[in-house]
C-alpha cells in the first residue's frame, strides 16, 4: 500500500494537460485569456454576442460566490470567425485559436439536442478538453427553464474544464438503494425533492402499486431548497450557489464524480487544485468581465527550415524536400499566405509571403525548398527571419505561425525568448534526429504551438506525418487535409509492399497517394474500388526527390483501395505509402482523429497517457480499432491498443476517446507516438455524449404541486443508430521527453490501476460480481492476485477495508488486463428486507504492489411498499415526458456504488426474512420425499407386472 502512495504522489506533482488549450491564467483571483469561439458555420447574429456577454457576466457573479470569493472571469476574449464581418474594434488574434478555445459555440452534427457539456479526456483533476454550447442553447431562453440560468451553467461546466470534477447527477442510475428506500443520486441528499413519473399526459407516484422506481420514474426537485449544494449536481434551482464539500458530500451516491474522485468531494478537489493552492479569498468591488473581440483571418505561416551541415546525413535535406513539399502541395489550405526561411549559421529569406491560390503556387514553392545542406545552426536567426516574412503582408506577427524544423544542437536558443513572447505567433517545432537541440520545445510550449518529432527510421514516415498534422486550427473541417494512410516498409530486390485503406463518404476530394523510396523507382498500382488500376504512368513523378504523387480526379470513390509497390532494385530499400483527402461534403463533418498526450514533459516513474479523440463532428465515433505506434529514445518501436472501455487511463467507456497508459520507456529523450485509426462497416457507429453535462431537470415540486418541464426533445441514444462503414485514419499524436529512465531495465515500479467497474448483483441465493480486470502494471499486463471484502457498511469499506470481512478468493485467477472478470460469493448469509452489502477489491502485482482501492459495490433487497399518496397532476406537455438522459438504468455504465436489487411486493410493515440454510434445509428434505414416493411408486409398478406374468 506504501508503494501505491508514493506513486500517486509522485503523479500528482506532474501537471497533466490532456490537450493543448487557450493558456488561462488566474491572477489576483481573476480569471484572464479565456477564450470564447464562434464556429464559422454559425451565420453572423449579433444577438449571439449579447447573449454571450450576459452568460458571461452572470457568471463571473456566480462563480465568485462558489468559489468562496476566491475567482471571478476578469478577461475575456470573443473569437469570430472569419466569415463574420469585420468592425472596427475587432482585433487580430495572437495565439488564440478556435482549436484551443475554452468555450465552441456550434451545432452539433444532426439533431442531437442542446445539452451542454465538457470533453474530458483525463483523471480527477485533469484539466478537459473544452465546453461545447450550441447555438440553439444560446438563444432559446426557453431552455433556462430546464437547464438553469446560462451563467450556473457556464460555472457548472467550467468546474469540469477547469478543475477535473465531475457530474453529481446520473441518468443511467437515478435512483440507488440506501437502508430500506431508495435516495435519488444527487448531492447532497439534503436537496428536497418526489420520485414523478409521468405518462399519459397524467404525473403521479412512481409505479402506484409498489412505490419503486420503475423505467418512467424521476426525481423533481422542490423549487425551493434549504440547502445550497450542489452546483455539480444541478444549477437549476435557485439557490443551489454551493460545491458539496466535506460535511454536505454525499459519498455513497453512484455518480461520476464518487466513481473518479474515489469519494471525494466536488470542493475538496478544487480547493486543492493549482488555482486555488496559494489563493486567497479576496474583496473584489467590480466583477465585471472585460470582453475583447477577436476576429480570425487567413492562416499566414512561415516555413523556417535547418541548411546546417548535420542535414546532409542521414539524407535529412531531401527527406525534408519530400515532407514539405507534401505540405506545399496537399496539406496547406487555400488562401493561406505561405513564406520560406533557410537557416544555417545565419538565415536567408528564401521566398516572401505567396498566396496560396493556384495549383501552380502550389508547385512553385515547393520547387524552391532548399536543396543544399552546409554551415552551422543558429536557430535564432531563422526565427527572425521568420518574423520578418510573417510582416510582409501588414507589418504584424500576431497569429502567424512559423513552422520551425532542425536537427542540430543551439545553445544560444533562448536569446529570442523574449523576442518570441512578444510576436504574439505560434511557433510548431520539429526535431529532426536524436540531436535536435534541448530547448527547441520551449518556443513551441511558450507560444502554444505544436511539437513534433522525427526520428532516422525511413519506415516509420515521422518526418511526412508530423508536415501532415500541421492543418489549420480555424475550425472549418472541410478545409482541412485529412491523413488516411502513412506506413512504410523495408523491402528486397523483387519482394512486394501490399496494403489496403478505405476511404469512407465523409471524405473523398483532394485525395493524393503519394510514395517514397530510396534507390530505385518501384512499380506501383493502385486499384480502386469498381476495379481500375492506376500504374507508374498516372503518377506524377520525381525522380530527383524520389517521389511519386497520384492526384485521384474529382470524388474518389468510397471503398476499399488496395495498392502494391515492388522493389524493382537491386538492392533493398524503403518504400512508404501516405494518402490524404478532403471533406466529401462542406455541410457534413468528416470523421477525424485528434492525438494528444497527457503531458509534453515526464520523467520517470511517471507514465505517459496517449489519447485519441475518434468523432465526425461533435459526435463520438465508437467501435474502432486505435493503435499508437511510440517510437521510442532507443530502442524498437512498441505498439499499444488504445480502449475506450472507461478502464485504467480510459475515463469513460463509449465516449470516442481512446486512452492507454505508456510504460514501456527505454532511455531519455524524445518519444513520438502516431495514432492509426480503422473502423470497420457494421461495427463502428456513432454515438452522443452522455457524461459531463448540465442536467435537464425532468420539473419541479412547488407547494406539492407537480410541475412538469417539456420533455426533452428525442434523442436516440441506441448506441448502433448510425453506421459508418469501414475507413482509415492516421493522426500524430507529437512528442513528449522524458527523462531520468535509469540505465539498463527500469524496475517494476507500476501497480494495478484502479477497478472502477466492480458490479455487483442478488442471483439466486447468492451474489454475482463483475468488474474489468486491470494490469500488472496499471492497465497492462496480468495481475497475481485480487483481495475483495465485503461489510454491511459503506464507510467500513472505505475508511477500514482492512478490517472489513474477506471474501474467500482461492479460486479465483486473474486474466489478462482488460478481460471481464466474473466472481460468484456464495458465503451463508442473511437477506431480508432493507439488507445492503457492500462490495470493494483491490488487485497486487508479483512485487505485491497493490491498486488503489475499487469503487464500492452494492447488492441490496428492497421489498415494496405502497407508495404515499400523491395528488395526481394533469401535464400539458406532450405525454413523451420521460427523457432519454434519465430513464435508461443500463448495467452497461460502471459507477461509484453500482447498484443492485431484488423488488419482491408485500403488504406494509410485513418483514420477510430469507435464510439460505433454512431454504437448503427444506430443499433437501423435499427431495427426500420425492425420491421416496417414486421408489414406492416404482416398487408397485413392477410388483403389479410380474403378478401377470404367465410361468415360462
Amino acid at each position: 500500500m506504501k508503494s501505491v502512495k508514493i506513486f500517486l504522489s509522485i503523479v500528482s506533482l506532474v501537471c497533466i494537460c490532456a490537450v493543448r488549450c487557450s493558456d488561462v491564467k488566474l491572477v489576483n483571483n481573476g480569471y484572464e485569456n479565456v477564450v470564447i469561439a464562434i464556429n464559422p458555420g454559425i451565420p453572423e447574429d449579433p444577438m449571439l454576442i449579447t447573449k454571450i456577454q450576459e452568460m458571461v457576466r452572470s457568471a463571473s457573479n456566480f462563480l465568485y460566490k462558489a468559489t468562496k470569493h476566491r475567482a471571478y472571469f476578469r478577461d475575456v476574449k470573443i473569437l469570430l470567425p472569419i466569415t463574420w464581418s469585420s468592425q472596427p474594434h475587432y482585433q487580430r488574434p495572437s495565439t488564440q485559436s478556435y482549436e484551443k478555445a475554452n468555450v465552441i459555440i456550434a451545432n452539433p452534427y444532426a439533431q442531437y439536442g442542446d445539452d451542454p457539456y465538457t470533453l474530458q479526456y483525463g483523471q480527477c483533476g485533469d484539466k478537459g478538453r473544452y465546453i461545447h454550447f450550441t447555438q440553439n442553447f444560446m438563444l432559446d431562453d426557453a431552455l433556462i427553464q430546464v437547464y438553469g440560468d446560462r451563467g450556473g451553467v457556464l460555472v457548472h461546466e467550467w468546474a469540469h474544464l477547469r478543475w477535473g470534477v465531475f457530474d453529481e447527477y446520473n441518468d443511467l442510475v437515478p435512483f440507488y438503494a440506501d437502508g430500506d428506500t431508495y435516495e435519488a443520486t444527487r448531492c447532497s441528499k439534503e436537496i428536497k425533492g418526489l420520485k414523478v413519473s409521468c405518462t399519459g399526459g397524467t404525473c403521479g407516484a412512481c409505479d402506484p402499486s409498489t412505490g419503486l422506481p420503475d423505467a418512467d420514474c424521476n426525481f423533481f426537485p422542490d423549487q425551493n431548497q434549504v440547502t445550497s449544494s450542489s452546483i455539480m449536481y444541478t444549477t437549476g434551482l435557485p439557490g443551489v450557489v454551493d460545491f458539496c464539500d466535506n460535511k454536505t458530500h454525499n459519498r455513497e451516491a453512484p455518480n461520476m464524480q464518487n466513481k473518479m474522485c474515489s469519494e471525494r468531494s466536488t470542493w475538496d478537489v478544487i480547493s486543492k487544485s493549482d488555482d486555488f493552492k496559494n489563493n486567497h479569498p479576496t474583496n473584489i468591488t467590480s466583477l465585471e468581465p472585460k470582453f475583447t473581440f477577436l476576429h480570425a483571418k487567413d492562416r499566414v505561416l512561415c516555413l523556417v527550415l535547418d541548411t546546417s551541415g548535420s542535414m546532409s546525413v542521414e539524407n535529412r535535406i531531401q527527406r525534408l524536400q519530400q515532407a514539405a513539399g507534401i505540405f506545399l502541395l496537399q496539406i496547406i489550405e487555400d488562401q493561406s499566405h505561405v513564406g520560406i526561411v533557410g537557416f544555417d549559421s545565419s538565415a536567408t529569406v528564401i521566398h516572401e509571403l505567396t498566396v496560396i491560390e493556384s495549383e501552380d503556387s502550389r508547385k512553385k514553392l515547393k520547387n524552391l525548398l532548399p536543396k543544399i545542406a552546409s554551415g552551422g545552426t543558429n536557430i535564432c536567426a531563422g526565427v527572425r527571419a521568420g518574423f520578418q516574412v510573417l510582416g510582409g503582408d501588414d507589418g504584424a506577427t500576431n497569429g502567424d505561425e512559423v513552422v520551425l524544423l532542425t536537427d542540430g544542437e543551439d545553445g544560444g536558443i533562448s536569446s529570442c525568448f523574449l523576442e518570441v513572447k512578444q510576436s504574439g505567433a505560434v511557433i510548431h517545432t520539429i526535431a529532426l534526429g536524436p540531436n535536435a537541440a534541448a530547448a527547441l520545445e520551449q518556443l513551441s510550449s511558450m507560444t502554444g504551438g505544436l511539437q513534433y518529432a522525427a526520428t532516422d527510421k525511413l519506415d516509420e514516415n515521422g518526418l511526412i506525418d508530423a508536415f501532415t498534422g500541421l492543418v489549420s486550427g480555424n475550425g472549418n473541417m472541410s478545409q482541412q487535409s485529412i491523413q488516411l494512410e502513412s506506413s512504410g516498409k523495408s523491402i528486397t530486390s523483387n519482394d512486394w509492399f501490399n496494403g489496403t485503406v478505405f476511404i469512407d463518404k465523409s471524405v473523398g476530394k483532394n485525395t493524393f497517394f503519394v510514395i517514397t523510396w530510396e534507390a530505385g523507382t518501384p512499380q506501383m498500382f493502385i486499384c480502386d474500388p469498381n476495379g481500375k488500376l492506376y500504374r507508374n504512368g498516372n503518377f506524377e513523378m520525381d525522380t530527383v526527390l524520389l517521389t511519386a504523387r497520384l492526384p485521384i480526379p474529382g470524388l474518389a470513390h468510397s471503398g476499399a483501395w488496395m495498392y502494391s509497390i515492388q522493389n524493382g532494385a537491386g538492392t533493398s530499400q524503403v518504400v512508404t505509402i501516405t494518402v490524404t483527402s478532403r471533406a466529401a461534403d462542406e455541410n457534413i463533418p468528416p470523421i477525424t482523429v485528434n492525438a494528444h498526450l497527457n503531458q509534453n514533459t515526464t520523467s520517470f516513474p511517471n507514465p505517459l497517457i496517449i489519447f485519441a479523440e475518434v468523432s465526425q463532428g461533435f459526435l463520438p465515433v465508437v467501435g474502432a480499432n486505435v493503435t499508437a505506434t511510440v517510437e521510442r529514445a532507443g530502442g524498437q518501436p512498441v505498439n499499444l491498443e488504445l480502449l475506450d472501455n472507461g478502464e485504467g487511463a480510459d475515463a469513460v467507456r463509449n465516449d470516442g476517446v481512446y486512452s492507454r497508459y505508456f510504460t514501456e520507456f527505454l532511455g531519455n529523450g524524445r518519444y513520438t507516438i502516431k495514432v492509426s485509426v480503422q473502423g470497420k462497416d457494421g461495427i463502428v457507429r456513432l454515438t452522443t455524449r452522455k457524461q459531463s453535462h448540465a442536467m435537464y431537470i425532468p420539473g419541479y415540486v412547488q407547494n406539492g404541486q407537480i410541475h412538469p418541464n417539456p420533455p426533452k426533445p428525442p434523442v436516440d441514444r441506441n448506441d448502433s443508430q448510425i453506421q459508418l462503414g469501414s475507413f482509415n485514419r492516421v493522426k500524430t499524436a507529437g512528442a513528449g521527453f522524458v527523462s531520468q529512465v535509469p540505465a539498463g531495465t527500469p524496475a517494476d515500479v507500476f501497480p494495478p490501476s484502479k477497478i472502477r467497474d466492480l458490479r455487483a448483483a442478488i442471483v439466486g441465493d447468492a451474489i454475482q460480481l463483475k468488474w474489468t480486470a486491470p494490469g500488472d502494471d496499471l492497465d497492462q499486463g496480468t495481475a497475481s492476485f485480487y483481495e475483495i471484502k465485503l461489510s454491511k457498511s459503506f464507510a467500513q469499506l472505505r475508511d477500514d477495508f482492512p478490517n472489513a470481512q474477506s471474501v474467500n478468493t482461492t479460486d479465483l485467477k486473474p486474466k489478462v488486463a482488460n478481460s471481464e472478470e466474473s466472481f460468484t460469493v456464495s458465503e451463508n448469509m442473511e437477506l431480508k428486507n432493507g439488507t445492503v452489502i457492500y462490495f470493494a477489491i483491490r488487485a497486487f502485482d508479483e512485487g505485491n504492489r497493490s491498486s488503489a482501492l475499487s469503487n464500492i459495490a452494492q447488492a441490496a433487497l428492497i421489498l415494496a411498499n405502497p407508495p404515499p399518496t400523491l395528488q395526481p397532476t394533469q401535464s400539458s406537455q406532450s405525454t413523451q415526458t420521460t427523457q432519454s438522459s434519465q430513464t435508461t438504468q443500463s448495467s452497461q455504465t460502471t459507477q461509484s456504488s453500482q447498484t443492485a436489487q431484488i423488488f419482491r411486493p408485500t403488504q406494509p410493515h410485513n418483514t420477510v426474512v430469507i435464510n439460505i440454510s433454512e431454504i437448503l434445509v427444506i430443499v433437501g428434505i423435499v427431495v427426500i420425499v420425492v425420491s421416496l414416493i417414486i421408489s414406492i411408486t416404482v416398487c408397485v409398478v413392477t410388483t403389479k407386472h410380474q403378478g401377470r406374468v404367465s410361468p415360462s
